[in-house]
């Protein structure tokens, strides 16, 4: 019966998933821990629902399509920040550039490195190399060197949400307070949910996020298929 409501309604799925989301932010406002992010929220109501009604994810998916679609220009519009600090960035561009270098390449290392330990199968290791970039890139990337779209694809909300939940921790443990060093870490680490997370901080914090998730998704385009190679 519900997959003939999400057919038959066309953005059905688009305002189950923005009233998962305001559930999350809600939630958030009223209980300010790490793990209350609203994404993470939003996620598994989503993820029940699903699982409690037997819903059928490729019918979901469909009627929520709009969001996927605002997924593209959403990230365009980040260059907006990065315009706007730009005399910063500039200052900064090799800071940037070593950053994002550093963070892809142990990212690359401590994949590897698990899979190793795991014993994980080839094709599951090339297919997680590119989780820590933003989506379009990952995908891209991950069918070039013949990993699986639904596991990169996991892997890459995964490294989003799982970034911007633990990073006000982290922040604290290590004393970490300039707003440079932060937007590059979540912009590397966790892509668009980082750099979203980053912008409710500052402009300036946004704007190093943008960057870094533009730079390391340039970066990681040469360094999978070296490390694809490796695992091969």
């Amino acid at each position: 019966m519900i997959d003939h409501l999400l057919e038959t309604t066309k953005y059905l799925g688009l305002f189950i998933s923005l009233g998962a989301f305001m559930i999350g932010l809600k939630l958030n406002k009223q209980y300010p821990y790490a793990f209350m992010n609203p994404l993470l929220i939003g996620t598994i109501l989503v993820m029940g629902l699903i699982l409690v009604l037997d819903v059928e994810v490729v019918v979901f998916q469909k009627s929520a399509q709009v969001l996927s679609d605002l997924l593209t220009p959403a990230t365009i519009c980040l260059a907006v920040p990065v315009y706007r600090q730009f005399k910063i960035l500039r200052e900064n561009s090799w800071v940037v550039l070593i950053s994002c270098l550093a963070g892809m390449i142990s990212g690359l290392v401590t994949i590897i490195s698990l899979a190793l330990i795991l014993r994980m199968s080839e094709i599951t290791t090339i297919s997680t190399l590119a989780r820590s970039i933003t989506m379009a890139i990952a995908l891209d990337t991950t069918e070039l060197i013949g990993g699986v779209a639904g596991i990169i694809v996991a892997g890459v909300i995964f490294a989003g949400i799982f970034g911007t939940v633990v990073s006000g921790m982290i922040f604290r443990i290590f004393r970490i307070e300039e707003p440079i060093a932060k937007g590059l870490a979540l912009g590397a680490a966790s892509h668009a949910m980082g750099t979203a997370e980053s912008l409710k901080a500052s402009e300036l914090q946004g704007a190093m996020s943008s960057l870094a998730m533009v730079v390391s998704g340039v970066v990681m385009v040469g360094l999978i298929p070296l490390a694809a190679l490796f695992v091969q």
